[in-house]
C-alpha cells in the first residue's frame, strides 16, 4: 500500500491558489503546534505543582493534535494519499481545548467555594465526546462527504465550543485568578477554541447546500486564525516558563 502512494500535487477543491494557501496555513499550524507542545511539556517539567500533571499533559496533547492535523493535511496535498480522517483529529483538538478550559476553571476556584467544580459537564460528557471523535474519524475514512458524518462533526464541535466558552468566560471573571498563569491561559486559549471549532462547524454549511469550495475558502481562514491564536498562547507558555 505504501509503495502505491505517489508524490504529486493534489489540488484542494481543484483550485491552485486555494491549495497554496492551505499548504502555507497547515505548515504554519504544524510548526506553531509543535512549539506549543514543547513549551507545555517544559512547563510540566518545571512547574512542580501537585495535581497539575494532567493539565499540562492535556495542553501538550492540544499541540500534538494540531501538529497531526497539519501533517495529515500536508500529506493529502503533496501525495496521492487521502487523509479525510484528519477532520476527526481537529475535532479531538477542539474537545481537548474545551477539557483544558474546564480544568483551568476548576483550578481557578478554591476548593469548597460554592459552585466550585460544579460548572461544566462531568466525565460522561467527555467520554461521549471521545466516542464522537472516534466515530468521526471512522466515518470520514469510510465516506468523508456523507452528510450524517459532516453534521455529527459540526454539531459536536458546536457543543464543545459552548462548554469551553462558558467555563472559560466564568474562569476569567474569577477574581482569584486574575493576573495569574491560569487567567492568562484561560484568556488566550479561548480564541484558539473559537477558531478551531469553527473549522468543523462551517462544514454544516455544506449540509445546508452551500458549495464545498466556498466552505473550503472559509475554513482555510479559520486554520490561519487558529494558528495565530495558538502562537499567542505559546508566547504566554514561554513567558510562564521563564518566570519559574
Amino acid at each position: 500500500m505504501i509503495a502505491a502512494v505517489e508524490l504529486g500535487l493534489d489540488l484542494v477543491g481543484g483550485n491552485p491558489n486555494l491549495t497554496f494557501i492551505f499548504f502555507v496555513a497547515l505548515v504554519l499550524l504544524g510548526v506553531l503546534g509543535l512549539r506549543f507542545t514543547f513549551y507545555a511539556y517544559r512547563n510540566d517539567r518545571a512547574a512542580e505543582l501537585a495535581g497539575q500533571d494532567a493539565l499540562w499533559r492535556t495542553l501538550a496533547f492540544v499541540g500534538v493534535t494540531a501538529v497531526l492535523f497539519a501533517l495529515l493535511g500536508v500529506v493529502d496535498i503533496v501525495s496521492s494519499l487521502q487523509t479525510p480522517y484528519r477532520r476527526g483529529v481537529m475535532l479531538a483538538h477542539v474537545l481537548l481545548l474545551a477539557l483544558v478550559l474546564q480544568s483551568l476553571y476548576r483550578n481557578s476556584v478554591p476548593t469548597g467555594t460554592p459552585g466550585s467544580g460544579a460548572v461544566g459537564p462531568g466525565r460522561p460528557f467527555w467520554l461521549a465526546g471521545a466516542l464522537v471523535v472516534v466515530t468521526v474519524i471512522v466515518g470520514t475514512a469510510w465516506n468523508a462527504d456523507h452528510h450524517a458524518v459532516v453534521a455529527l462533526e459540526g454539531i459536536a464541535a458546536l457543543a464543545f465550543l459552548a462548554v469551553g466558552f462558558v467555563v472559560g468566560r466564568r474562569g476569567t471573571s474569577a477574581s482569584r485568578v486574575q493576573g495569574t498563569v491560569v487567567d492568562t491561559l484561560l484568556r488566550h486559549l479561548l480564541p484558539v477554541l473559537l477558531f478551531a471549532s469553527l473549522i468543523p462547524i462551517t462544514g454544516l454549511a455544506v449540509v445546508a447546500g452551500l458549495d464545498q469550495v466556498i466552505v473550503l475558502h472559509i475554513q482555510v481562514v479559520f486554520v490561519i486564525m487558529t494558528a495565530t491564536a495558538l502562537m499567542t498562547a505559546t508566547i504566554k507558555l514561554r513567558q510562564n516558563l521563564a518566570g519559574l
